[in-house]
Order: C-alpha cells, then structure tokens, then sequence
C-alpha cells in the first residue's frame, strides 16, 4: 500500500472515531459512522497483518468470543428472528475489537475523541433544554425531569453515563500549573462538569446519579491522599452533602423516586404488583434467578430471554413486568439467562481481564471507565440495546487497544498514565 493511500485511511480511521463519539449522545448517525469505519477498514486491506494482531492479542479474542457466544446460542433457540435481531444490536462488540486491535488510536489522539463526546453530550443538553423549555412556554407541560427530558433522544441512563464518562476525564485532566492559560482551561472544564452535573440531577437516572457522586467522592479521596489537599477534600464532602441536601428538599420528583427506590429495597414485603421501578427489578431478578435455575448450562438461547423472562412474570403475577415485556434489568442476569454458565464466565471475562490490565498498567481513564460501565450493568441491560452496546463496545476497545504515544510534560492533577 503506498504511503498517500495509507494516510487516507489513517485520518478517515480518526475522523470517523471523531464522528461516532460526537453522534452517542444524539444517537441517529452513529450506525452511520460505525458502517463506513468498518467500509474504510476493509477498504483499507492488509488483512493478513490485521487478523495476526487480532490473534497476538488474547483481549481481542475474549470480547470476540462473547459475541461467538451469542452467535453458537442461535443454535438451540426458539425465537430465531429475536435471536438475529440481538446480534444485530450487539455487532459493535464484535467489529471495534477487530478495527481497534488492528488499527488502534494513538494516545496524543485521545483528548480529542473525548472533546468529541463532550461536544456531542452538550449538543443533547442543549436539545433536551430547548425542547423542555419550549413546551413549557407553548404547552405548559414541565418536560424537565427524567424521561420526559429525554424522549426525544435515548434513554435517561445511556446520557447519563456518557456524561459521567466525559467529567471523569475533565476531572482527569485538571492542570495544576499557574499560568494563565491552564486557569482558564480549568475555569470551562469546571464549567463543563457544573453544566453536567445539573444535567443528570435532570436526567434523574438512579445509577447516574449514584455513578456521579461515587466518582466524585473517589476523587476527592484522590486529592486528599495524593496531593495532601485536606482542606479542597473537607470542602468538597461539603459540596456534596449540601447537594444532595437540596436536591432531595427542592426536587420533589426525584427525591420521591429515590425514596421509593430506598422503601423497595428496604421492605420485607414484596408485591408481585408493585409498579415502583426499583421494586419491579427486584422481582424481575427474582424471576430471572429462576429462569437461570432450570438453564443452567447453556442458557435459553440468544434469542429467547425475553420471551422465557415474560412466562415467568406471567406464572409469578408480576403485572407491571409482564405488560410491559421487561428484559432482564441487570446485564449480568441478562447474559447468564441467555448463554447459561459457560457464557457468563466468557462476560466476566471480558470485565475483569481489563480491569486487571488497566489497574497493572495505571491506565486510569479505562479503568474507571470499566467502573462506570459495570455500575450501569447492575440495573440495566445496556447491551440489549445500541445506545449501550455502541457506546461499551466503541470506548472499550479503543481504551483497551490504545497506540501509546509518549507524553511530554503534561502536570495533571490526577494520574492518567495512557
């Protein structure tokens, strides 16, 4: 391949990254990008040198054999137009190990795809606002909180997690010089992760909000142990405590799913009827738990989850996730309903494996992606839909697979050894 062709493909290669990690949080293109990243990557050719990188990595061969998984329970299930379905809806976990692994992202490159998505993300906020504000003026409705917010996008949780992702590498990339230039590169990041901060307060997500203060208290933890900065840790739990304060006084909304969250949680007595959300996931993992009892092994095959799910509400009286045909809530029940034991151990695989690696590597930003990832996995099945898979498969491989380019001075404020 000569060297003009070559670099063609390398800045298409990055300029479509650029594009699908502004278009996540709008969520209507990035199907778009992602197929013609794959046309330019079989454009592109040298195949033999791209599937040998694929087999010298044992990372890539985990998170493509979680896709196998999903393909070999085709064979024993019911619903094989479900089944097909899925695996159109997880294909991304399947091509990003192969795009990335073969042609990975130089790290000085990285800021940029994260400018990206913080760009897309205040591209949503901007859309969201605009929506809600204007049918308040027009219809008096208050749009504001939670769905509502959302509607015209995805799913309260999916922007919040993106938005999550994006303060974490704000907060990591804090400089910590004195000139005048870092001062005002500090004051808009800070601005930025105020700006998204309020955003999920409005998207009223439970785990997004969780996931935020969480990453928030484990950086101050950071600062203080680190940098010895006792005073900004003391200011900042008070930050927090008076946040959360007035969120709980002054948002009757939220505060109100949150202690009905807590009540369910706490409460002796289950309702097969309960309407609530966090008291539907309860017994829809109680029925899930059950599902997994009589398929062990293999599982119910890729495409019947659902369907074995719903016959289980049906049987249990489970009335608000029988209407509405629930998934499993939780991806970790999701996958073990599906593909049994020998594919959830293949999912471990693909969670732990990197942890382990970033955590040896000091790769902090992967790492703490893979928090907030695993987080969302507990009361969602994101990969049962492209908001999630996209966004885990995308950032997963290309953090995983990062061309490490070496840093000049570059003072940040917490470690992110890339």
């Amino acid at each position: 391949m000569n060297l003009a062709r070559q670099e063609f493909h390398k800045k298409a290669h990055y300029y479509l990254a650029l594009a699908i990690t502004f278009s996540l949080p709008v969520a209507r293109l990035t199907p778009i990008f992602i197929s013609l990243m794959l046309l330019n990557w079989l454009v592109e050719g040298d195949f033999k040198n791209k599937f040998q990188s694929v087999f010298k990595n044992k990372l890539s061969l985990v998170f493509i054999l979680f896709y196998v998984s999903h393909i070999t329970g085709l064979i024993y299930t019911e619903n094989m137009d479900a089944g097909v379905f899925d695996l159109q809806v997880k294909l991304s976990i399947l091509l990003f190990p192969l795009i990335f692994v073969s042609r990975p992202i130089d790290s000085d490159k990285l800021k940029n795809i994260f400018y990206s998505l913080i760009g897309g993300c205040i591209l949503a906020a901007f859309i969201m606002l605009s929506r809600a504000t204007f049918t308040y003026i027009t219809l008096g409705e208050k749009n504001f909180f939670y769905e509502p917010f959302s509607s015209f996008l995805i799913h309260p949780s999916y922007i919040s997690m993106y938005m999550n992702l994006a303060i974490v590498w704000l907060l990591m990339n804090l400089k910590v010089s004195q000139f005048s230039t870092t001062k005002k590169i500090n004051f808009i990041s800070l601005l930025i992760i105020l700006f998204f901060s309020v955003l999920i307060v409005l998207l009223s997500s439970k785990i997004g909000l969780l996931a935020m203060i969480l990453m928030y208290i484990a950086f101050l933890i950071y600062v203080v142990i680190s940098r010895k900065k006792y005073l900004i840790g003391v200011i900042g739990l008070f930050t927090i405590a008076v946040s959360v304060f007035v969120v709980m006084n002054f948002i009757p909304s939220l505060s109100g799913r949150i202690n009905r969250s807590i009540e369910a949680v706490t409460s002796s007595k289950k309702d097969n009827t309960e309407k609530e959300s966090t008291a539907v996931r309860m017994l829809v993992w109680k029925a899930a738990g059950q599902v997994i009892s009589e398929n062990k092994l293999f599982g119910v095959g890729t495409g019947d989850a659902k369907a074995e799910l719903v016959k289980e509400y049906e049987k249990e009286g489970m009335v608000a996730a029988f209407e509405h045909k629930y998934n499993a809530h939780n991806q970790f029940y999701q996958v073990f309903v599906s593909l049994g034991v020998i594919g959830f151990i293949v999912f471990l695989a693909t969670l732990l494996l990197p942890i382990f690696l970033a955590f040896k590597t000091n790769n902090t930003i992967y790492f703490l992606f893979l928090i907030i990832i695993i987080l969302n996995f507990l009361p969602e099945s994101m990969l049962e839909v492209q908001a999630g898979s996209m966004f885990y498969a995308f950032f997963n491989s290309l953090l995983c697979f990062l061309n490490r380019v070496p840093k000049n001075n570059n003072e940040q404020l917490t470690p992110s050894n890339l």
